[in-house]
């Protein structure tokens, strides 16, 4: 995807623009506050900063959409601006600000270094000062329809007689961005849960980028359902009061859910649980990585695992 249809898709999303905008007139006291914008992109919350009473907006951009902010600054007459190309965790002597603000959210939450970011831009905070967005939580739930899985794993399906059991494997290793809907969950969210919670207030302890959660599901609220998958979404709160949710039943935005397929659909029978362990490992010197280890289990005891991870899914 290039640069601009990337800010396209985050400008074209009234929902998105909508949060930020509520958030950062919650916390700019005009003629006082100053703001530092990391991954500034466009320039958009910023601008949205100024017309809100910010005495300077810093904007950090290692990408050249900084240049495109420049002119679109120029074009829409915005001063008290300075511009930085770079990342924010390279600068040795940050601006102290009142406010910092950081879209880098992805379709998975973590996976455009919003933790990492979050974490560094403490050093730019005055005292007291505020971070956006100032916490997050992890959902998941396991996925009770195959329409997604079909639509995936069309290996068994290709014919001619030629068996693609390893390009399956490699496939059915890999995060995969789709619509995923209610209906997918068995038609409500009941049986989602939250894996990972995360503060980044500027009084919170930094929280690690290697996170691992183990969840459970009981037969009896499954019912007869089968699970092909497991369905993750977020919940970003900019501010107390204020969040942005990629749910199934939240307003669409432009991120859509994120689904895990299994090797194999589980059907529980009574009396069984079934266990998965999510890891997510975002050091800079990994990048992104995820984990996800499904188990079948009786009395405590495993009587089915499947374990996946998205470094066995590259080529």
């Amino acid at each position: 995807m290039s640069e601009i249809e990337l800010h396209r898709k985050l400008l074209g999303d009234e929902a998105r623009n909508a949060a930020f905008h509520a958030a950062l007139k919650s916390v700019i006291v005009p003629g006082k506050s100053t703001v530092a914008d990391l991954g500034a992109g466009t320039g958009f919350l910023s601008f949205l900063a100024r017309q809100l009473g910010a005495t300077h907006c810093t904007l950090i951009e290692y990408t050249d959409t900084l240049n495109l902010a420049q002119e679109l600054a120029r074009q829409n007459r915005i001063d008290g601006l300075s511009f930085i190309q770079g990342h924010s965790a390279e600068l040795k002597r940050p601006p102290k600000v009142d406010v910092v603000v950081s879209e880098t959210l992805g379709n998975y939450a973590l996976e455009e270094g919003l933790l990492e970011t979050l974490a560094d831009a403490r050093r730019y905070l005055k005292k007291n000062g505020v971070l956006i967005p100032c916490g997050l939580r992890q959902f998941v739930a396991p996925v009770l329809s195959p329409r997604l899985q079909d639509e995936i794993d069309i290996w068994p399906k290709v014919g001619f007689g030629i068996r693609l059991d390893e390009a399956r494997r490699v496939s059915l290793n890999n995060m995969y961005v789709r619509r995923i809907d209610t209906a997918d969950l068995g038609g409500d969210e009941a049986l989602a849960k939250v894996w990972d919670r995360l503060e980044f207030r500027a009084d919170a302890e930094p929280a690690p980028s290697l996170r691992r959660q183990s969840l459970h599901w009981s037969a009896k609220p499954l019912g007869e359902a089968t699970v092909y998958g497991w369905a993750l979404w977020w919940e970003a709160e900019l501010v107390p009061g204020i969040s942005l949710s990629t749910a199934p039943s939240a307003p669409a935005t432009h991120w859509d859910q994120v689904y895990l397929p299994l090797l194999e659909p589980v059907r529980l029978a009574t009396g069984e649980t079934l266990e998965l362990t999510l890891t997510s490992d975002t050091r800079p010197d990994v990048g992104v990585r995820v984990g996800w280890r499904s188990r079948r289990l009786a009395e405590g005891k495993a009587l089915h695992t499947q374990e996946q991870d998205i470094m066995q899914g590259r080529l």
